[in-house]
Parts: structure tokens; sequence; C-alpha cells
């Protein structure tokens, strides 16, 4: 019995100490993480939207759908697709439409650039967990992907969004 308690209190103490070693690592970088994201989200934004705004301007406005009334969720060919978040361009010329969606291999989370007459400006890849060669090429920055993604760019298609089921 003795020797369980003494085992217990050991594995108590080596949860405690990594706990706590993970807990500062998480306090020195957390703002560096959430810079990064940011980044990376107003990379993408600015890669399918480019917008010209003054000094100081935010150049996207993230909007609040539940207040517009816009779903969160809307099925497209048959798959649930979630609306991340929508930005409006500072200059008005259009909107960045953050999703969500299934892949293959895992979720998908895609920027995409959509002007007021709904036509596509561009799109971006910003996470996904598809194979190397295959999917994985759709967010590639090899000619590939370049390619595959700017097929889209100017596409207008009037799409009348339901909510999902």
């Amino acid at each position: 019995m003795n020797k369980i308690l003494k085992l217990t209190l050991v594995l108590f103490l080596i949860c405690a100490i990594v706990a706590g070693v993970l807990g500062v690592v998480d306090l020195i970088t957390k703002d560096r993480i959430s810079a990064y994201l940011t980044n990376k989200s107003n990379t993408a934004k600015a890669a399918v939207m480019p917008v010209n705004a003054a000094e100081g301007q935010d150049p996207y406005t993230e909007l609040d759908l539940k207040t517009l009334g816009i779903p969160t969720t809307i099925n497209s060919n048959g798959q649930k697709v979630k609306i991340l978040s929508v930005s409006e361009a500072a200059n008005g010329v259009g909107y960045v439409v953050e999703t969500e969606f299934s892949g293959a291999q895992g979720t998908i989370v895609m920027v995409v650039g959509v002007s007021n007459d709904l036509t596509c400006t561009g799109i971006s890849i910003t996470k996904h967990s598809e194979t190397s060669g295959l999917g994985a090429n759709a967010a590639s920055v090899a000619e590939v992907g370049v390619n595959f993604r700017s097929q889209f760019i100017g596409v207008n298609k009037n799409v009348q969004l339901k909510k999902a089921g």
C-alpha cells in the first residue's frame, strides 16, 4: 500500500510540474501565436480582396452575422458549409468570407473574396489536412495550386443561401 501511495504521489508531482511548464509556455507564446494567426488571416484576406485603406484604417470590418440574419451554416452541393466570418472591404468593393467544410482527410478552411455583384475575386486555403500531391495541391503556392485557384476568379454565381438542416 505504501508503494502505491508513493508512486501516486510521484506521478501527481510529475503531472503538476508538466502542467505548470505548459502553463508558462502558453503565457509566453499566447501573444505571439495570436499575432501570427491575425497576420495569416490578414494576408489571406489581402490575397483574395486587395484593399487600399487609409493609414490607420482597418482594411476589413468583420460583420456580425447573427445581427444581420445571415445563416452561419449553409448547404452547398449536398455538403454543410460553415461560415466562420464575413468581413466587408474598407473601400466597399466587396466582402471576404471565411468558410469551413469537410475535405477528404479532414476540415478545410478557405477564404473567398466576393465582389458586390457576387463575383469571386480570389480564393485562399488557410488550413487543410489533405494528402500531399493530391488534395493539398489546391492550397499549394506552386503553379498547380495557383492555376487551380485562379480558375474560380471572375466566376459569378447568384446563389440563394438556405439554412442547413
